[in-house]
């Protein structure tokens, strides 16, 4: 098998110079040394080998400039004393016991902070896109450690550069101006606003709270309403993917859309609007990072389709991690981008792989087959790519993932599709109330199937402890098998 993917190693060299980035943090003198190493590659044209070394060292520091930067730039240091500041609500407000906690950015459009507000009568009208003036003290993000999860990490990868807490007697309601936000930010809560909105027109119909959590989490980007059952019952099974909006989900929509706009003497003008709808949808649930990822994915799928090229390849896989992670490096910490990575990666060598075993004019004879088989290789292939950091993160592994796939994606394309029906008639109340109540009883059904694959004996495997080491080690074996096998039976695959 031959696999032409150049920028694949180059995306890997990236991933570990910005890794190696939070030891090294001069960025300036890696800057020169990022110059001397072009210079030198560039005169090495003669000698193609060292060359490619040459590329490789300098995409590493490459790496590390920017992780080293990105950091520079969110170690906002504070000042000691209480700070008066004009915010404006980015996000849903999440109601604890005690506070209100929800994401805000700066007037000036230079910070984005986490803000807990002291919950109150007032407090609890706080939404998305209104103002406040905070008077308090601001703190760069604990260095708090639950498990694997790390806290200060997570703050900078989503863009945190302080966070804060307030009492009643330090915020007001303040209009703030927004002349001096990028059109991006903008654009962004002009569309968090609207999702907001539909949130709102979603609750206010009389549905079951789990099957609303599901809905808005498939749907809208809002996990906040989902249960602790529900999330529990699809981490169980192995579905927790289809909670969190994904390439899965972005393609069950780009697949509507290329079919309801499917004029064949038009494809440009097809493929143009559905990349603006397939945009619209990302900002729409808040431009997650896995949502980005698989956004730019099917951005340049649908411009190669233009040409009838090679349309998926790990190739292109790495020219968008490349490009997500030089417009914010540190995104390479966020779980949801390496769980999208490794499975779009998965899937891209393994399943090819794996599909061949049965014969290509057998599958065509059988479209059934070639249908269910492709799911049965897709699931795998993920799984595999997966499993090991879901087992590290989360300390399970789920046995039936294969029987809760065959399940859930053919639930979750009708639930999609019947979400995007209920938003096109959010404005007509008796249509929508309808509409609502079919997708909470869809949605409900698919939640009690995979209730009942989590009662199957060995649903799931817990209490797996790997410790990072063990994760590198199980991927290199997996890697090494891959490479084995590709030797063994070169003529199975040919991925560009």
């Amino acid at each position: 098998m031959k696999i032409h993917a150049p920028l694949l190693p180059l995306a890997m060299m990236m991933m570990v110079g910005i890794a190696l980035s939070q030891w090294i943090t001069h960025w300036p003198m890696m800057l020169a040394g990022l110059v001397v190493a072009i210079a030198v590659t560039c005169f090495l044209g003669r000698y193609p080998r060292m060359q490619t070394v040459g590329i490789a060292i300098c995409m590493l520091l490459i790496g590390m400039v920017l992780g080293s930067r990105k950091q520079e730039q969110l170690n906002t240091q504070w000042p000691p004393q209480k700070t008066s500041l004009q915010l404006v609500v980015m996000s849903e407000a999440k109601q604890g016991e005690k506070t209100v906690s929800f994401d805000a950015m700066t007037a000036d459009g230079r910070h984005k902070l986490r803000c807990h507000i002291r919950r109150d009568s007032n407090s609890e009208r706080i939404e998305i896109g209104q103002g406040l003036r905070v008077c308090t003290n601001i703190n760069k993000a604990h260095e708090r450690k639950q498990g694997t999860f790390d806290n200060k990490q997570y703050m900078q990868c989503h863009g945190f550069t302080g966070e804060l807490y307030a009492c009643r007697n330090q915020w007001q309601w303040e209009a703030v101006s927004l002349k001096e936000w990028s059109i991006t930010d903008r654009l962004r809560l002009r569309f968090m606003m609207w999702r907001h909105q539909l949130l709102k027109h979603f609750q206010q119909q009389q549905i079951d709270d789990d099957a609303y959590g599901v809905i808005t989490a498939m749907t809208l980007g809002e996990k906040t309403a989902l249960s602790k059952d529900v999330k529990e019952t699809y981490s169980r099974v192995g579905a927790s993917h289809v909670l969190a909006l994904s390439g899965l989900h972005l393609m069950i929509i780009y697949s509507v859309i290329t079919l309801v706009l499917g004029w064949h003497r038009y494809r440009m003008a097809t493929q143009v609007m559905t990349v603006l709808a397939i945009w619209a949808f990302a900002l729409l649930t808040g431009l997650s990072t896995s949502v980005v990822r698989s956004a730019f994915m099917i951005s340049i799928y649908a411009l190669l389709s233009l040409g009838y090229r090679e349309r998926m390849s790990v190739n292109t896989l790495a020219f968008v991690a490349i490009v997500l992670l030089a417009v914010n490096p540190l995104s390479i910490y966020d779980l949801g981008f390496q769980l999208s990575f490794l499975s779009v990666l998965a899937i891209l060598l393994i399943h090819p792989l794996m599909n061949n075993l049965i014969k290509a004019h057998v599958q065509q004879e059988h479209r059934w087959l070639s249908s269910i088989w492709g799911l049965v290789t897709v699931s795998i292939a993920a799984q595999i790519g997966t499993a090991p950091l879901v087992a590290y993160h989360f300390g399970r592994f789920s046995c039936w993932f294969l029987l809760s796939n065959f399940i859930v994606i053919p639930m979750a394309w009708l639930v999609l599709n019947m979400s995007l029906v209920c938003i096109l008639f959010s404005w007509w109340s008796w249509a929508f109330s309808g509409l609502t109540t079919m997708l909470a009883r869809l949605t409900m059904a698919m939640s009690h199937a995979l209730g009942w694959v989590a009662t199957l004996p060995m649903s799931s495997i817990e209490g797996i402890n790997l410790t990072a080491v063990q994760v590198y080690l199980i991927y290199i074996i997996i890697a090494c098998s891959y490479i084995a096998i590709s030797l063994r039976y070169p003529a199975t695959q040919r991925s560009d």
